[in-house]
């Protein structure tokens, strides 16, 4: 046993007894990292399978030339799944429309829908930002601080959905946090763990920035997976923890040059499975239970690499489809094809700006884009029409389930097969 505190001794951690509050009995203080383990022959094949996906996902960036502008929907699907992960139902549409008219609030009382869609859009300008950090301070894991890490939380929280109790934008937790789970009918919630005291966050997160910049021996999605766990086991803040960890984890591969762009969105993964992601952490914790863990993780950025490589490839087809269909078309309609991967929601007068034409050009632009099918008019209204590039949305928003094989989008000589286990 670990320090009588009934942890095994492999366990990364242990209990520390508290007296000041009876609900409260204990909180759990992680060992530095990293970790004691060994990576098994399980974890090591899903590495390889992982990074074989990533490696097909991350080649399809060199078939155009500016693939953030094709991409840029990626960060607004991992908005969109993250703030799922929060319980709320803000989905892409909802979150260009803010874009565009900033869903047109007033002075009247903001809904809860609005809110949630204004706090789901701090989350792609703290990822944005914190991308254009990495990209001027150089791509390398030492630019990963933990002043990114409140900066992160500050531009999430600071303008969030709480009217009432302070959540404390870029600041470390003053107090305890509890992680709760749904105890049985008529009892109500019962605490499932109680992180670090918040005397210990500091330098917990001190120690958690070592790791990220300087890793370890070990490939490095295992990195990731371990930083994660111990993020969210410290639970740093008072609120926000869980979407500046998914965040966290963009970074990473990003620093690690795993990826060159944002374009894998974990958090749906976690959405699915966000009973068993709860489960593994805390058996981590308890039991030592890395192996269960790194797999668990690994198999998600796997499956979400798959995922994203089939929305990227049927966006660069289509991207390649408008640069044929309009090639002999008039400039501004074949620019403003283009423009429509960046800015999927538009208005006459943005795409007057968009491609530098004068209004009534960019307005007859549109209206043989709407004639062909390309975009859509989705207010109904005679004058500040805005019109949605329905093609491309329908790639960004279609259901998972509902995309195609990866089979069917790739020449015969590159089939998608998977290294062997």
């Amino acid at each position: 046993m670990k320090d009588g505190y009934d942890l095994p001794a492999d366990a990364p951690g242990q209990y520390m007894l508290l007296r000041a509050d009876e609900r409260l009995s204990k909180a759990y203080f992680p060992d530095k990292l990293p970790p004691t383990l060994e990576l098994s022959s399980a974890v090591v094949d899903e590495v390889a399978r992982a990074m074989w996906v990533l490696g097909r996902l991350e080649g399809l960036g060199s078939e155009i030339d500016n693939p953030g502008a094709v991409f840029s929907s990626f960060v607004y699907k991992e908005a969109e799944q993250s703030s799922q992960v929060e319980g709320t139902a803000v989905t892409v549409s909802d979150l260009y429309r803010y874009d565009v008219d900033k869903l047109q609030i007033r002075e009247t009382v903001e809904s809860d829908h609005e809110a949630d869609v204004r706090e789901a859009r701090n989350y792609i300008t703290a990822l944005d930002d914190a991308i254009s950090f990495l990209q001027t301070a150089g791509i390398e894991r030492e630019s990963l601080t933990v002043e990114l890490i409140t900066s992160l939380h500050e531009r999430l929280l600071v303008k969030g959905r709480s009217d009432g109790d302070d959540p404390l934008p870029g600041e470390f937790r003053p107090g305890y946090a509890v992680i709760e789970e749904q105890g049985p009918q008529g009892i109500g919630n019962r605490v499932r763990f109680v992180p670090p005291k918040p005397e210990m966050v500091p330098g917990l997160v001190d120690d958690l920035e070592r790791f990220v910049q300087q890793g370890s021996e070990w490939p490095a999605l295992v990195d990731i997976a371990i930083a994660h766990y111990q993020f969210e086991t410290i639970h740093p803040f008072k609120d926000g923890n869980g979407r500046v960890g998914r965040l966290l984890v963009v970074l990473m591969l990003v620093s690690s040059g795993v990826l060159h762009y944002p374009m894998l969105y974990l958090s749906s993964y976690i959405e699915r499975h966000r009973t068993e992601y709860a489960d593994r952490l805390l058996a981590v914790s308890e039991e030592g239970a890395w192996d269960e863990w790194l797999q668990f993780f690994v198999r998600g950025i796997r499956e979400q690499a798959v995922e994203a490589f089939v929305r990227a490839k049927l966006l660069v087809d289509k991207r390649n489809d408008y640069e044929s269909r309009y090639a002999d078309a008039a400039k501004s309609v074949r620019r403003l094809s283009l423009a429509l991967f960046e800015d999927p929601y538009i208005t006459v007068r943005e795409a007057s700006d968009r491609i530098d034409v004068v209004y009534q050009t960019a307005n007859n632009a549109i209206e043989t884009l709407e004639s062909d099918g390309v975009v859509e008019e989705i207010t109904g209204n005679q004058q500040n029409r805005v019109f949605r590039a329905a093609e491309i949305m329908d790639i960004v928003e279609r259901p998972a389930n509902a995309l195609p094989n990866p089979d069917e989008l790739v020449d015969i000589e590159q089939a998608w097969t998977l290294p062997e286990k």
